[in-house]
């Protein structure tokens, strides 16, 4: 499809270029004398023009076989400059013949400064040639130009897909494991609450393994998941754990990076409920303002020094909003009158 493109381009200027010089030349022989000698020099002049069509052309062929302009920086210049002057000795031949053919040789004809004439007509041919030559080296040019932007843009498309992809693989067998040890916990205290535990596992396995094959999912889908992460968690922790959701049925359709809200749910569980003597309360919002999406995770309990963890998985979140969002989107983390806020802003968008 490029190359088809490229050649009607081409053309598309060859005809454009030479065309120019045609009408020029028209318009320069209507004022003749006698209607005859005005076509003959209309002929005359549209030969010499389609002549000139077709040496560009042939010069064209060459110079790609050569590959002389391939390298802006290896152009041979005094090649190309001996080439351009056979390009306008073999043109100048050319008009000659045609002068010949149509005119009855009238550029010999009482004419005593021939040699300066035929001097002037390789000269201007020169000219015509080099500006060929110098118009069809930009073009190239621009074309290289434009081709390794759109390289550099799918490498840096490719670079972030592959960030991305790293940062899902970091969460899911983070996520995972987590799990396995609730599970692992809930064996010794209730067998039952175990099996429903390994069944809510499973599904969130689906979810997962789904999901790290989308860019993003919807509000709706995502909490649905978070509900049985957290379902699962209950069994484990039973009255210790304490569920607030206020997410608005409007915003259900709106869609995130998956996962991100279901990170920030295991981090409210582990250095909140975990680590909580009594009922710990973790509060899951969403909220629109304006054209952006706000979503927070929020657990009882204190930012605690070593919850490294937490910020990492954080910074996880943060880069996967960044690389899909750019600087549309915000996730930070603060300690505020016994709570700890995560808060997720993104842009609010159905696509």
């Amino acid at each position: 499809m490029e190359r088809k493109d490229t050649e009607r381009d081409y053309w598309i200027c060859q005809c454009t270029g030479w065309g120019f010089l045609a009408a020029l030349g028209l318009l320069s022989s209507s004022g003749s004398a006698t209607t005859q000698t005005s076509l003959r020099f209309a002929l005359a002049k549209t030969l010499c023009v389609l002549t000139g069509l077709a040496v560009s052309h042939a010069w064209h062929a060459y110079l790609k076989r050569t590959g002389w302009l391939a390298r802006s920086d290896q152009i041979p210049f005094g090649r190309i400059a001996v080439h351009l002057l056979a390009l306008a000795v073999a043109e100048t031949g050319l008009l000659l013949l045609i002068d010949r053919a149509v005119l009855a040789g009238g550029f010999f004809r009482n004419n005593p400064e021939v040699a300066l004439d035929l001097a002037l007509l390789v000269a201007l041919w020169y000219v015509v040639f080099a500006v060929w030559t110098l118009c069809y080296a930009v073009a190239l040019e621009r074309r290289r130009s434009a081709r390794a932007e759109l390289e550099r843009l799918r490498l840096e498309v490719s670079v972030k897909e592959a960030e991305l992809r790293a940062l899902q693989f970091q969460i899911n067998p983070h996520f995972f494991f987590n799990s396995l040890n609730s599970v692992r916990a809930l064996i010794y205290e209730d067998a039952d609450a175990a099996a429903q535990a390994v069944g809510k596992l499973a599904g969130m396995m689906r979810y997962s393994l789904g999901a790290g094959r989308q860019a993003t999912v919807t509000v709706g889908e995502e909490m649905d998941a978070v509900r049985t992460y957290l379902d699962m968690e209950k069994l484990r922790f039973d009255e210790r754990l304490v569920l607030r959701l206020d997410v608005a049925p409007e915003l259900t359709a709106l869609r995130l990076p998956p996962m991100v809200i279901q990170t920030l749910a295991e981090n409210a569980v582990r250095y909140g409920v975990e680590r909580a003597i009594g009922p710990c309360e973790i509060r899951i919002g969403a909220r629109r303002r304006g054209e952006r999406l706000e979503i927070e995770v929020s657990n009882q309990g204190r930012l605690a020094e070593d919850s490294s963890s937490t910020r990492l998985g954080l910074a996880n979140t943060a880069g996967r909003l960044a690389l899909q969002f750019g600087g549309d989107a915000d996730c930070s983390l603060r300690e505020d009158a016994g709570w700890v806020r995560a808060v997720l802003t993104l842009p609010a968008r159905t696509e």
